[in-house]
Parts: structure tokens; C-alpha cells; sequence
């Protein structure tokens, strides 16, 4: 049969404009439903979320949009619902990851948790949702489940069995048998995240095996060849501390100075927790040469735990880190604080402290060995009475550590003197020095309980919610040592409505209504703007180590990322340090404000829960409490899942990881913007 092709040409032309249309009507639907979503559904669901109304919420988990009814799940880890039964009701009826997280940290009833472990048997198709809240809820007959269960070849479903399993684990007595069908679990493959995760309990909670379960995991990790180090990570920490040398000698020594970094850094800390052997300072000298600060700090620190050690690898320190210019002035510090002879090198140590301002609190560590009292007095006074705030604080920050190490003699000469200070830089309203001096008032010999004016005094320096971190802290003073006195004072701190302040007067034993909680105030974002950024959510943040690019989960956490948009734009960020690192942990910085950890906007935004697992890589966003964030961001060195739905989830490494490994306290966020 012969075919024109003009007759073709005319039958098809039909068809593709048919066809056209229906793609630039369903383009043009899913972009008017987008713009939706952002200009008015989130808006209206907001609404719910600054006032944390429960009932609110669970309205918009019907909502015909799926991006709004997943929000409205996630919005619910972090509120408080009357009806729980109803939802949990709700929740099974649509069985979804996103509706079980909402469940997380809710308070179950021993019999809400047999009836959920009844759904494990009875409802198969509800598994995969269980294990989602069984991560994060359970009791024994819930890991006796979990323990007996066989993966099933799909990995979603079984790295959740595994992480379920190793949770609920944590704070339960196994027996050897379990201890045993646990190990046999992790060590049964190869995929190292997995081993991790059944090991979790243990590894969390520092436990240790029963000795026949031990001698067990010993033979069987001979024989463990796992695709990655994550595994073999949770073993180190697990079985150190009763087979230090055993661990050590399961890796060649010369792999030692090119280690996966946290793996080396999980080793020098077991190390430092543990009586020293001598194949244990060769695996630390090892770690000396490592090409990452990190590591190099971390066994420094090891070897500072033990004197003795110092003195033999006297050498070693100071020619690997402390005279060599090329290597990390944090960790040539850390040398010169490891050595026991620091008097010798003053005038290198000083020098190197003068160029770098992040490094005083070390300065103070090292100088207080060899400076007698007086002059160490001396010198913290000097350094407080400088104009430069930034280095003041780190002075009235060091203060009460020197004050409350000082012998009995000292004290008793000066504690009149030290009064006076104290109570002079608490005149100033400042809130980190504020903080860092809160802890005096538990000296009842300079503090009495007559004293409790200058409490309400000092307070009535600060403001909500800006400075909640204060009340929170010295309204726990006011409880300890006050109580007597200030119950007027508090009751006036608990009308004014802040949640977070009022959830942690309840907690420090304060009786108030938390009902008086009223909502946040917070900064509205442009949703508009919003809206155009989710088309292109990576963001570059440029390091003095180097450059780090992260992707931005603009749909789970759009009114923080509307903020850290807004600072960007007015170039906030830029020239502000990581004043917080805690290595195999967090990297944290982003404090625009006063740099040190304790600043921020004036403003704040809401909490942004999900259940996005805190893997390596994760940006969040540092909080004091639900409802308190503003500008300081973390980024997660390694899988932290007690993270999860407690701290908002903003976006993930994509390159850099390695910038995110280098980065030590002080170093720079130079500039962050739109990619």
C-alpha cells in the first residue's frame, strides 16, 4: 500500500496540534497549580503552623493538593494534637511516610505501642509505615519483632528494617542470644550504611556487648569486607573499649595517615577515652600525619589525655604540627596545648593566637599551665577590659572555667574583686557574656540567695523571642537558687506567651500554664520569590576552605530558605566564621549577628520538621528550642539520625564534602548566593 506523503503530512498535523495542546494544557495546569500552592495554599497552611493549631493542620491532610497535604503531615511532628487516637486513625487510613512521621514524637500509652506492634503481623501493606515510626518508637516486644523479621531485597524497605531494628535496640536490655542475631544481621553484609544502622543502639548509646556476643562480632568482622567505612566505624567505638589493641591491629598501620577521615577521627577519640597502650600511641603518632586538621586535633587531643605519652612523642608533635607553618594554626595550638612544657614556646604561641582571633580560648588553655593565678587573673581582666568585643567575649567566656579550677586560697582573696567584674560585664547586656556568666550564681559564696534582684535586673535587659536563650538559662538560676523570690517574676515571664521559653520553665520545674503560649512572631516570606527560586533550588557557599554547593529542599523548608534567600541578597553571610565544630558531627555557623554562636536576625522562623534522615552532607538549622531559628545553619559530617524531625531540614551537599571535612573553628564563610 503507497502512501502520500502530503496525504500523511495533513492526516498528522491534526493529531500534533491535538496532542500539543494537551501538553501545553497539563504544562500550563501543573504551573498554575504550583504557583498555587506557593502563593496561596502554604499561606493559608502557615497560618496553622505559626500558631502550632493542631486542628488546623490535620484539615489541610485532606487538602486536594499532594504537596500541601505531605506539608501538613510534616508541620505535625512538631505540634502538639488532642485527638491522638484520631490520629493515628487518620494516619493508617493513608499510609504514607510523610503522615507516620507526624506520629514521632508523640506520647504513646503502653497500649498504644502493643496496638502498633499488632499491626506488624495483621497488616503487611502497613509495614513499610511502621518501620518509619519504629524508628523513632518502640519497646521490647517491638525490636523482638523487628530482630525475627528477614529483609526482603528492597533497599528502601530494608535499611529501614535495619535502622528500626538498631533504634529500638537503644534503650533496651538484649539478651546474648539477641545480641548475637543482631550481630549476625550487621555482619551478614556488605553494604557498610546498613551495618551502621543495625549497630546503631550500641553505637548511640555507647553500650557494650555481653562477652560471648563479643568474642562472636570479633570473629566475624575478620571476615567483614563492607563497601564502605560506616560499618567498620560503629564496630571501632563499640568493641574499643574492652579490645583497644584488637581494634587497632585490625588495620594495617600504614593505612593509618590516609584514613577515611571519620573513620580516623572515630579511632583517635576511642583512644582518648581509654588507658593508653603502646601500639596505641603508634597508631596516634600515625594519625599525626594525616593530611586532615581534623584527624590531627583529634589525636592530639588523645595524646594530651595521658602526660606520660606527651613526653615520648614530644618530638613527633612538635615537628609534624607545631613548628611546621604550613599546617593549620588550630592544630599547631592543639600541639603546643598537648605538649608539658607549653612556658618554652610562649612567644610562638602568642604570635600565632595574635593573627587569629577564634584561637583565644586555646591562647587561655595553654598560658593558664604556667601562669601563676595572679597573672593569669591579669590577663583575663586586661582582655576584658579591651574595646574589641569579639575578643572580650572569648575572655568573659573563659572566666568562670579559670574561676571555678582556681584553688580555695585564690577565691577567698579575690572573690570580692571577681564579683565586681562579673557583675560589671553583666551591666553591659550582652547576651553571650550574659550566658557564659550564668554559671557563677551557683557559687553561693559570692552569689547569695539576697542577690536575686540582680537577676530580674539583668533580664530586664533582654527581650522575646530574640533573646530566649537567656531566660531560658537564668530562669533555671531563678529556679535553683532563687525559687523563694521569683515566682511573681517568672509568672510575668509566662503571660508574655513564648512557647519555647514557657516549654523550658515547665521543664526546670516552674508551675505555669503552658497554654499561654501564644503564636510566633515571624518574618513572612516572599512567597512569590519563593516560587521562581524553586526552579533552581542550589545555592554556592563559598569557604576559605573552598566551595561547597547545596541543593535546597524548597518544598519541606520554604519560609527558612525564604530567609536565608533574604540574607543573602543584603550579603549577610558574608566574612562570617564556623564558630562551632565538632568533628564526626557538625560544622555550624551563619550567626550574622555577633559571631560566636549566640546571635541572629532580629526575627525568627518557625521549626520545619521532616523526615528527611540526617545523613552526611544535610544542612539544618541550629534552634534553642521549637520555633527559635533564624540564621545559623550546621551541615552533618556523617549520619546523625537523632537529628531527625527535630531540627529543620533545608537542603544537602551536593560537591564539597570534602570542604565540609577540612573546615576547623574560625574558618570562613566567605560568601553565600544563588547558583
Amino acid at each position: 500500500m503507497k502512501f502520500k506523503i502530503k496525504c500523511v503530512q495533513n492526516m498528522c498535523a491534526p493529531l500534533f496540534i491535538f496532542f500539543a495542546g494537551i501538553f501545553f494544557f497539563s504544562c500550563s495546569s501543573a504551573e498554575l497549580e504550583q504557583k498555587k500552592v506557593f502563593t496561596e495554599y502554604y499561606p493559608l497552611l502557615y497560618e496553622a503552623v505559626y500558631d502550632r493549631n493542631g486542628d488546623q493542620l490535620l484539615e489541610f491532610t485532606t487538602h486536594h493538593d499532594s504537596l500541601v497535604r505531605a506539608h501538613a503531615w510534616r508541620s505535625i511532628i512538631q505540634t502538639d494534637i488532642d485527638g491522638l487516637d484520631l490520629l493515628i486513625e487518620q494516619v493508617i487510613k493513608v499510609n504514607q511516610d510523610d503522615a507516620w512521621s507526624s506520629l514521632w514524637f508523640k506520647d504513646f500509652t503502653d497500649e498504644h505501642m502493643e496496638y502498633f506492634n499488632s499491626l506488624w503481623d495483621n497488616n503487611t501493606p502497613l509495614r513499610g509505615g511502621l518501620l518509619n515510626l519504629f524508628g523513632e518508637v518502640g519497646n521490647k516486644s517491638t525490636f523482638e519483632l523487628l530482630i525475627a523479621e528477614n529483609e526482603i531485597g528492597d533497599p528502601d524497605f530494608d535499611y529501614k528494617l535495619a535502622y528500626a531494628t538498631g533504634a529500638r535496640s537503644r534503650n533496651i536490655t538484649l539478651t546474648t542470644e539477641e545480641e548475637i542475631r543482631l550481630i549476625d544481621k550487621a555482619l551478614s553484609t556488605k553494604d557498610g550504611k546498613k551495618t551502621q544502622a543495625y549497630m546503631y543502639g550500641y553505637y548511640r548509646q555507647r553500650k557494650s556487648f555481653s562477652a560471648e556476643a563479643e568474642r562472636h562480632v570479633l570473629a566475624k568482622w575478620k571476615e567483614y569486607y563492607p563497601n564502605s567505612e560506616e560499618g567498620e566505624q560503629s564496630l571501632v567505638r563499640i568493641l574499643g573499649n574492652t579490645n583497644l589493641d584488637k581494634v587497632l591491629q585490625h588495620f594495617p598501620i600504614e593505612s593509618y595517615e590516609r584514613m577515611n577521615i571519620q573513620l580516623a577521627i572515630e579511632i583517635a577519640q576511642m583512644i582518648a577515652s581509654n588507658t593508653p597502650t603502646s601500639y596505641s600511641m603508634v597508631v596516634c603518632n600515625a594519625l599525626l600525619d594525616h593530611i586532615n586538621p581534623n584527624v590531627q586535633i583529634e589525636a592530639l587531643k588523645a595524646i594530651q589525655a595521658f602526660p606520660e605519652v606527651a613526653d615520648r612523642l614530644f618530638r613527633d608533635i612538635m615537628n609534624k604540627i607545631a613548628l611546621t607553618d604550613g599546617v593549620d594554626p588550630l592544630a599547631r595550638m592543639q600541639a603546643f596545648n598537648t605538649i608539658n612544657n607549653p612556658g618554652d614556646y610562649e612567644s610562638e604561641i602568642l604570635t600565632i593566637a595574635g593573627k587569629h582571633s577564634h584561637l583565644q580560648t586555646l591562647k587561655y588553655e595553654i598560658l593558664e599551665k604556667f601562669y601563676s593565678n595572679a597573672s593569669f587573673f591579669e590577663l583575663l581582666k586586661k582582655d576584658i577590659n579591651q574595646e574589641e568585643r569579639h575578643l572580650k567575649s572569648f575572655a568573659v567566656r573563659y572566666l568562670p572555667n579559670w574561676w571555678f579550677n582556681t584553688n580555695e586560697s585564690f577565691k577567698k582573696e579575690n572573690r570580692s574583686q571577681v564579683k565586681e567584674l562579673v557583675l560589671n560585664i553583666l551591666e553591659m547586656g550582652d547576651r553571650t557574656m550574659s550566658l557564659s556568666l550564668a554559671s557563677f550564681f551557683s557559687d553561693s559564696a559570692m552569689f547569695s540567695k539576697e542577690d536575686y534582684l540582680i537577676v530580674f535586673e539583668l533580664l530586664s535587659a533582654f527581650s522575646l523571642p530574640k533573646d530566649v536563650e537567656v531566660f531560658q538559662v537564668y530562669s533555671k538560676i531563678l529556679y535553683t537558687h532563687f525559687k523563694d523570690n521569683a515566682h511573681d517574676f517568672i509568672d510575668s515571664l509566662a503571660v508574655k506567651g513564648n512557647r519555647s521559653l514557657n516549654r523550658s520553665l515547665i521543664e526546670h520545674g516552674w508551675s505555669i500554664s503552658e497554654k499561654n503560649s501564644i503564636p510566633v512572631n515571624v518574618r513572612e516570606p516572599n512567597w512569590d520569590r519563593m516560587l521562581q527560586k524553586s526552579e533552581h533550588p542550589f545555592i554556592i557557599i563559598e569557604t576559605s576552605k573552598g566551595d561547597i554547593i547545596v541543593e535546597l529542599y524548597i518544598n519541606l523548608a520554604p519560609v527558612t530558605i525564604a530567609s536565608m534567600d533574604s540574607l543573602m541578597e543584603v550579603g549577610a553571610y558574608q566574612k562570617i566564621p564556623f564558630h562551632r565544630v565538632i568533628p564526626n558531627f557538625i560544622i555550624q555557623g551563619g550567626d550574622i549577628e555577633l559571631q560566636d554562636g549566640f546571635g541572629g536576625p532580629n526575627y525568627v522562623v518557625p521549626t520545619e520538621a521532616s523526615n528527611t534522615m540526617y545523613s552526611r552532607g544535610i544542612v539544618g538549622i541550629a534552634s534553642a528550642g521549637i520555633d527559635t531559628e533564624g540564621s545559623q545553619f550546621f551541615i552533618t559530617n556523617q549520619w546523625k539520625p537523632h537529628l531527625n524531625g527535630r531540627y529543620t531540614a533545608v537542603g544537602k551537599v551536593r560537591k564539597g564534602l570534602d570542604v565540609i571535612d577540612s573546615i576547623v573553628q574560625g574558618d570562613l564563610i566567605e560568601r553565600m548566593y544563588w547558583h
